[in-house]
């Protein structure tokens, strides 16, 4: 429900975007330490390479779109799996998974909101990838997703305007 009244806030412009110098590596530190736990719980591993990346942002809107990234990772890979964050400078974020992947076909599809993929998790609601597009484009910056070669899984890279 926070996710839909979130997105219906922006669709009104009702959302302010708070404009600081932060840190991209910070953001996802944060966001990931509070995913540990659900991590741990279905058995994947988390794994932070994180270098420091000054950015221009929001930093609560970046934490959610960090959150928002690792937490699909994690219901993405199976038990045992790992998943794999990456912050480099010049504000470049990659989140690796050891799911199945995403057909070629629904690569783009997954940033529609409510669209969820044949087969995907039961959770969820189809919105936190719309709410993680938005954010990165409020930001100026891109987000996309790709399949990990040779390895299986999914990628997501965002990338922001250094700050």
């Amino acid at each position: 429900m926070d996710d839909l009244l979130l997105l219906a806030r922006t669709d009104a412009d009702a959302i302010d975007i708070v404009i600081t110098d932060t840190d991209l590596a910070l953001a996802e530190a944060e966001a990931t330490e509070t995913l540990e736990a659900v991590a741990a719980t279905v058995g994947v591993r988390l794994a932070l390479d994180l270098q420091p990346a000054p950015v221009r942002g929001d930093e609560a809107r970046l934490r959610q779109l960090a959150g928002i990234l690792v937490d699909n990772a994690i219901r993405h890979s199976a038990a045992g799996g790992r998943m794999t964050v990456t912050v480099r400078p010049g504000a470049l974020l990659t989140v690796d998974d050891e799911g199945p992947g995403i057909a070629p076909e629904y690569l783009e599809r997954v940033f529609e909101r409510f669209w969820r993929a044949p087969g995907a998790p039961a959770e969820g609601s189809g919105l936190g990838l719309a709410i993680a597009r938005w954010i990165a484009e409020r930001h100026r910056g891109t987000i996309h997703a790709q399949n990990r070669s040779p390895d299986p899984g999914a990628r997501f890279v965002v990338r922001l305007p250094p700050g």
